[in-house]
Formats: structure tokens, sequence, C-alpha cells
């Protein structure tokens, strides 16, 4: 399980808002990927065998939950592409809020992202 910290604020670190909003862009992308991931885990695990419909049905809000963080990846980094680069915000006072620390490092500018590769996206159908 991923590890949770919290950081406080401590510094004068800021951080550039046209930067955060790309990193936050990209971290929904990869979510999308991830609840992708997911739909093929279940996919292999034979879930649309023996399974009832309602459940099935149910088990089809992943596809909508993928389409909206790929949807929300996509406008985040639309509207980094408007901010000014002269807007910032202090980075520690905003990223404090955030329990995962792997998700702290990836949405701000000043460390390396860790992002995972993009796979086909094949379709998944289970009804």
């Amino acid at each position: 399980m991923e590890e949770r910290q919290r950081i406080t604020p401590s510094g004068d670190h800021k951080v550039a808002l046209n930067a955060l909003t790309a990193r936050v862009g990209d971290e929904l992308e990869t979510l999308a990927r991830l609840s992708t991931d997911v739909q093929r885990a279940l996919s292999a695990c034979g879930v649309s065998e023996g399974t009832d419909a309602q459940a099935i049905r149910e088990l089809q809000g992943i596809d909508r939950i993928t389409q909206s963080l790929e949807d929300l990846g996509r406008l985040m980094s639309d509207i980094s592409a408007e901010i000014p680069k002269d807007v910032s915000l202090h980075a520690e006072t905003i990223l404090s809020r955030l329990r995962l620390h792997e998700l702290i490092e990836n949405l701000d500018p000043a460390h390396e992202k860790n992002i995972m590769p993009r796979e086909d996206d094949g379709e998944i159908m289970w009804l």
C-alpha cells in the first residue's frame, strides 16, 4: 500500500499554477490508465461469467470513470496552457492537503514525474 505522508508548510517554495495544472492533467490521465487496467484484470478473472446482469451493469461504471478521468486530464492540460506563467502558489500550502507521497511528488514540478507508460487501450466488453 502507498505510504501516506503529509508535508507541512515550511518554506517559500512556489509552484507555477500552469505547471501544477498540467501535472494534475497528467495524473488524471495516469489514473484513467489504471482504471483501464482494473477493467482488464476483471475481464481476465472471468467476471462476466456467472455474474448477474445487474452487477455487470454496475461494473460498467468503471468505464465511465475511465472516460471521465481521460476527459478531465485533457481539460486540465488545456487549462494549464491558458494560465499566465507568472501566476504561482505556495507549494507547501497546496500540496500539504495530499496524503500520498507519490502523488505529491508527481504534482510538484520541482520533482521528476513518475508517469506510467501508455499501453494499447483495447476495447473491453462485459455485456
